[in-house]
């Protein structure tokens, strides 16, 4: 399939599980900035060199991307460097995370730019993966 003919596909089934279509929109930006991101993580030693402070406890469990990034951590709390993009992607999966949320769907995250890096699944619970999770974002 092409590129136009994934994304009117994606756009069609968000229509029919009543999801706006800026809202599809801002999926499939989102889905393009996490993929050029995974493609960065896994082929640019760039990418990893760039590092910021670690922003802090980010997630349910407790963790953070220092420890994720085996940055260490000096105290509990005191957190390492991390890779600019880690902070990027973390930032764009939470965005995607609050809006799928808001309007029934529940996002599935993949580091791997080989295949689909974000995926949602619809209420109906159509699937259009050949994993058999969900609808893929283009």
């Amino acid at each position: 399939m092409s590129k136009q003919r994934d994304r009117e596909e994606f756009v069609a089934i968000m229509a029919q599980e009543g999801v706006p279509l800026d809202v599809a929109r801002q999926l499939m930006r989102a889905a393009a900035s996490l993929h050029r991101i995974a493609e960065l993580e896994c082929s640019s030693e760039a990418a990893d060199r760039d590092r910021v402070p670690c922003p802090g406890y980010y997630r349910n469990g407790g963790g953070c991307l220092c420890r994720d990034y085996g940055a260490g951590l000096i105290e509990a709390t005191e957190h390492g460097m991390v890779p600019r993009i880690a902070v990027q992607e973390m930032k764009t999966q939470q965005r995607v995370a609050r809006v799928a949320i808001a309007h029934g769907l529940t996002p599935i995250f993949q580091g791997d730019p080989r295949g689909a890096v974000l995926i949602v699944k619809v209420p109906s619970g159509r699937i259009n993966d050949f994993g058999g999770r969900g609808v893929v974002v283009p």
